[in-house]
């Protein structure tokens, strides 16, 4: 079962792979939820009574996260702020996730070629999204997002269409499994005629909960579809004492393996309480600085549980430039 699962996902993976490392809309491989934030972005099989989580994966939508809104705002320096709402409902019978998520990276001064000013523009994408249980098949669960994407920067726009793909089982004596197909799609219309990828990310999740302790783990290995995620590191270059040639010395296997990989842990006291840690090898090696050590890569939160609400906190540590704040309400209507 298991391969004919990866098969599936495999054959789209196909259709729309891109070689490279950059692509359009990368803010859809995220969620802005701060419970989300504060787990390295790895909330995939988070089973928690909070519907926001269920934006990532639509599988973790049920009768106690319906109808929960949840709102959640973050900010980075220069004016880019980020906000995103979602809502559990179900329509004739079934269960349905809904989602907006927008960024706006702030204003900027236009000017002409002589440097004259021209004024101010902005910039911002916006997506919106709706996921569903589609059907189960042996124990496993199979589910979607799909998603209408549109970026503005000045005058240029495009639009964009894609959707997620998403494969999960549940497991009484051993981890649980989530296998997902993130972002595959197409741009509907282009900013000046160049087509460009989306960001596509094959990933695989497993997690489980300490049977006699109130921990919860979880792993992610994603960008599966890109074994090699390193770059030519300026810092990594050296001269050669002899023949003052500049070599760049290579990135080791372990290395490259570890930019896979990222991870979370979360200590679940009490029913009202809840605190998160997670950490991403990609993010710390790209953040580092050569002259001193760096945080990048961890986040911490917390969440509380009340009758009719929650309040999540998450604290991302992306360089020694700054972090980023985000803070979410959730209401159950």
């Amino acid at each position: 079962m298991i391969q004919r699962i990866l098969i599936a996902f495999a054959f789209p993976l196909s259709l729309v792979a891109q070689s490279g490392g950059s692509s359009l809309f990368s803010f859809l491989d995220r969620s802005v939820f701060a419970g989300s934030s504060a787990l390295a972005n790895t909330a995939y099989l988070n089973p928690a009574g909070v519907g926001a989580y269920a934006l990532q994966n639509p599988l973790l939508l049920n009768d106690s996260t319906l109808y929960d809104l949840e709102v959640s705002y973050g900010a980075l320096g220069e004016g880019i702020q980020l906000l995103q709402s979602s809502f559990g409902c179900k329509i004739y019978g079934h269960a349905f996730m809904l989602g907006v998520q927008n960024i706006s990276y702030g204003e900027f001064n236009a000017t002409d070629t002589w440097g004259n000013s021209l004024g101010t523009f902005t910039a911002g994408d916006l997506a919106m999204s709706v996921g569903t249980s589609l059907f189960a098949l042996q124990g496993w669960e199979v589910g979607a997002n799909f998603k209408l994407v549109s970026g503005t920067y000045e005058s240029y726009q495009s639009w964009a269409i894609a959707s997620d793909l998403v494969a999960m089982r549940r497991f009484e004596n051993s981890p649980d499994v989530v296998i997902m197909a993130k972002n595959m799609g197409t741009q509907l219309t282009t900013f000046a005629g160049q087509r460009e990828p989306l960001p596509l990310n094959l990933l695989v999740a497993v997690g489980d909960k300490l049977k006699y302790a109130p921990f919860r783990w979880t792993f992610v290995v994603d960008q599966i579809q890109r074994p090699n995620l390193g770059y030519d590191d300026p810092n990594n270059i050296v001269i050669d004492p002899i023949t003052g040639e500049e070599k760049l010395n290579p990135q080791s296997y372990l290395n490259l393996a570890l930019r896979h990989l990222s991870g979370s842990i979360e200590f679940l006291p009490t029913r009202r309480t809840h605190l998160m840690m997670g950490y991403s090898f990609r993010r710390q090696y790209e953040m580092a600085l050569p002259t001193r050590r760096t945080s990048g890569g961890f986040t911490v939160g917390a969440g509380m549980y009340f009758d009719k609400f929650n309040l999540h906190y998450a604290n991302e540590l992306r360089s020694v430039a700054g972090r980023m704040n985000t803070l979410s309400l959730g209401i159950q209507l």
